[in-house]
């Protein structure tokens, strides 16, 4: 995997109209993660189209937008209502690229691990930025999930021919790996959901079609036992920090 083939993939902003559903339900979860936050200074890593950070602004907040990709980066500039414009950062380029004297009081780091070239240096970046007392929102998506293996011959073939998946091979990051990952961070894990289980030939429903599928998928404790995306929310320890 490749910095440059990752910012191709999403300069298409097909992502945006392939996960649409799921890019409302991580607004609607880290909303409901974080609450109403104040006088915070937020770093929303692999930003996007700003969904999830840019429900922050105001009240105080200080907000910090990273992207690789400039296409997704323009998205984001048409979004920001002028009366915000000063408080708000936006660096078009990876995460490395970001300040590192600055902290933040939460690091949103949503639909990244995926299309990172090194998942470590990810982590330990995280680690530096996050102050302590600070909240952490991570995501991973370690398919194939059990069920999901049925697919694998559906899912192989449309890696061949189809254009809207990325022409790299994605982290799939385990959660017992993410574990791993996140013990010198020195945090401790307060909530975590589990939704989303793709079928073949989703990317052609409506969105609305789709955003209610998903939306089962996380409320029905069945289905959600078996969805492919794992949300956590974490918070940095005030004691000895291990960074």
């Amino acid at each position: 995997m490749s910095k440059e083939k990752v910012k191709l993939f999403f300069n298409r902003l097909d992502y945006l109209q392939n996960s649409s559903d799921r890019i409302v339900i991580r607004k609607q979860l880290v909303n409901l993660f974080l609450g109403d936050i104040q006088n915070s200074k937020v770093l929303d890593i692999g930003c996007g189209d700003g969904s999830l950070s840019l429900q922050f602004l105001g009240n105080g907040n200080k907000l910090t937008l990273n992207d690789i990709s400039e296409k997704m980066i323009e998205v984001v500039e048409s979004k920001i209502p002028s009366e915000f414009m000063n408080d708000l950062t936006l660096i078009n380029d990876s995460f490395e690229a970001i300040d590192e004297l600055e902290q933040f009081d939460v690091i949103l780091c949503v639909g990244v691990i995926a299309h990172v070239p090194d998942v470590a240096q990810l982590f330990e970046f995280i680690g530096k930025k996050l102050k302590p007392g600070g909240q952490l929102i991570l995501e991973t998506t370690p398919n194939p999930y059990p069920i999901g293996k049925l697919f694998y011959p559906y899912y192989f073939l449309r890696g061949l021919f189809s254009k809207k998946i990325p022409d790299y091979q994605k982290n799939r990051l385990k959660v017992k790996a993410l574990l791993k990952y996140i013990e010198p961070l020195n945090v401790e894990i307060l909530k975590t959901v589990r939704y989303s289980f793709p079928l073949p030939g989703m990317s052609h429903w409506s969105k609305s079609l789709k955003l209610r599928y998903t939306l089962f998928t996380l409320n029905n404790p069945f289905m959600a036992r078996f969805g492919s995306e794992h949300l956590f929310l974490m918070k940095k320890n005030t004691n000895l920090d291990s960074w």
